[in-house]
């Protein structure tokens, strides 16, 4: 099998859809990072094409080092890992529809199949705690009984508001019944001192996670932290590649590991993470908050690790509804009930409906 064709389109809810061809007729998707269209068409069209075109998709590993460490000729430079990881989604994909199995049978079967999911709710930064109120009701409404609120503040935003952040966490809380998953995600918005006192402000109350409270290059701080509060600290998203998880578990010792399946580097990488994971004893809860493909590909690796019980992260903010985008696929994959089914279909479990896909084209 050889990879003869590689397509980049931007969709209308703001993804970009990567399929990879293959002489078999089998394609691989994947999203790609696109918050630049122009910028990833190109890195597609000039470096990434050329580098894995003609090759087996199937080799996952080989693939997924040609495009990290680059041919030994030393060029073209270093990839951004996002487009490493969707590149290593598609090929995980394909080896799937190749086999005929599902992609979590290939990677040692899945514990699991449904699994539970949080509803993630975003912009507490302008939000009024009222207004978070009623978005966290929204999911609630439809069924889903695990949530986290996210402040969504930067590293350059340090403690700019965290009376009024816990006071959205606090009606939020009271709202919630008591046995009712609640995490809290502060987005790196914090000094050491102000996470430590939101950290016990929030413990009083009863919560579930909380998340990023510094920003995400501070690992000694982040000890600091991990080691003064009971509340579980957790933390990953932005982290890219095996070894900065484990510089991250040696320096930080985060009570949660969060990787993102595009952030990683794909599922290949995601599986080395949540290995190291297990070794260290470090419980996982994934970031991959977007319904579609790459969500998908999360849930199929997350599947696979036995003692993973904590929900997976869900949101509508980043591309809309799942049910919005379901004419896209031949058998779309819905939550339901704050539950998603992953279908034992080969691949990743789901079919392009190319009648459909003009109309999603941007």
């Amino acid at each position: 099998m050889k990879i003869t064709d590689v397509k980049v389109d931007l969709l209308r809810n703001g993804r970009m859809l990567l399929r990879v061809s293959t002489d078999e007729g089998i394609t691989g998707l994947a999203e790609a990072p696109g918050r630049s269209p122009k910028v990833t068409a190109a890195y597609f069209d000039e470096l990434i094409t050329p580098l894995i075109m003609g090759e087996d998709p199937r080799r996952t590993n080989q693939i997924w080092e040609r495009l990290f460490f680059g041919p030994r000729d030393g060029t073209p430079p270093r990839l951004p890992i996002q487009l490493v990881g969707a590149v290593d989604i598609a090929c995980w994909d394909i080896l799937g529809k190749a086999t005929g199995r599902p992609v979590y049978d290939l990677m040692g079967g899945a514990a699991r199949t449904t699994i539970p999911l949080y509803w993630s709710v975003g912009n507490g930064w302008k939000k009024t705690p009222e207004q978070m109120l009623a978005d966290v009701r929204v999911g609630w409404d439809q069924g889903f009984r695990s949530f986290k609120i996210r402040m969504d503040w930067r590293s350059h935003r340090q403690d700019a508001n965290p009376d009024k952040d816990f006071a959205m966490f606090k009606l939020v809380r009271e709202f919630l019944p008591a046995e009712i998953y609640l995490g809290f995600d502060a987005n790196n918005g914090y000094s050491v001192k102000t996470a430590v006192r939101q950290g016990h402000r929030m413990e009083e109350l009863g919560v579930s996670h909380f998340e990023e409270p510094l920003p995400q290059y501070d690992l000694p701080g982040l000890r600091q932290v991990v080691d003064a509060l009971e509340v579980a600290i957790s933390t990953g998203e932005q982290e890219q590649t095996r070894w900065r998880f484990r510089d991250l578990i040696d320096l930080a010792n985060p009570d949660i590991l969060q990787p993102d399946i595009l952030n990683a580097g794909g599922i290949s990488e995601v599986k080395r993470i949540y290995e190291m994971a297990v070794a260290a004893n470090k419980p996982v809860m994934p970031h991959s908050p977007s319904s579609g493909v790459n969500s998908l590909a999360s849930l199929h690796a997350y599947s696979t690790v036995t003692n993973a019980i904590r929900p997976h992260e869900f949101s509508i903010e980043f591309g809309g509804t799942a049910e919005s985008s379901a004419e896209l696929w031949k058998e779309p994959v819905l939550p339901k009930a704050g539950e998603i089914a992953i279908p034992a279909r080969p691949g990743l479990g789901l079919e392009l409906n190319e009648k459909a896909l003009p109309k999603f084209l941007a």
